[in-house]
């Protein structure tokens, strides 16, 4: 049986436009990677899910440095064209090197009010972090025997693949299934 040819319009059903996304991130965020490694390139990956979700993807340098890289090339280079909101974007990595440059001077300030009530709050944005672990491994727990068995993405990333694999198959068989037993419920 082959694939059937995927019409490209917006999906219309909410749920389904996730599922669609979020098959297919996996994906491009694999070929990011591929491409990334193989050609020894900058690549820079920026999505947003349909609920509004960023998902960056830098492989090697900082996203500031790609990004200046490429409003370093100047509009006129042959094959790409100006970039429309580039003054924005110019002012966004600005302000991203001040955000970064005004961290680490809070982080060496001597005030023991300011390094107190930075550290209760990375604290407890740590205690949050591992409040969703524990909720995200339980509820891997339901379906793998031990969620801590994998250390890279890469692992993690094979196992979803199989897990969605797993997902098709038990799909194709329910639709198989379907078909069979309105075939029969029609003779009968």
């Amino acid at each position: 049986m082959g694939r059937v040819k995927i019409q490209m319009k917006t999906i219309e059903d909410r749920p389904q436009r996730n599922i669609a996304f979020a098959k297919r991130k996996s994906g491009l965020l694999k070929k990011a990677y591929e491409i990334a490694t193989l050609c020894d390139v900058p690549v820079l990956l920026v999505m947003f899910s349909p609920s509004g979700k960023l998902f960056l993807y830098d492989a090697k340098t900082r996203i500031e440095e790609t990004l200046q890289n490429y409003l370093d090339l100047g509009c006129y280079v042959p094959g790409r064209h100006p970039l429309p909101d580039e003054p924005y974007v110019r002012r966004w990595i600005h302000q991203m090197r001040l955000e970064s440059q005004h961290k680490d001077s809070r982080e060496n300030s001597d005030d023991g009010v300011r390094h107190k009530t930075r550290s209760k709050t990375i604290e407890n944005a740590i205690d949050d972090c591992n409040v969703k672990l524990a909720n995200v491994e339980q509820q891997l727990g339901y379906f793998l025997k031990n969620p801590n068995q994998w250390k890279s993405r890469a692992e993690v990333d094979f196992q979803e693949k199989l897990l969605q694999n797993t997902l098709d198959q038990v799909r194709y068989r329910k639709q198989l299934l379907e078909v069979e037993s309105k075939v029969f419920d029609a003779l009968g």
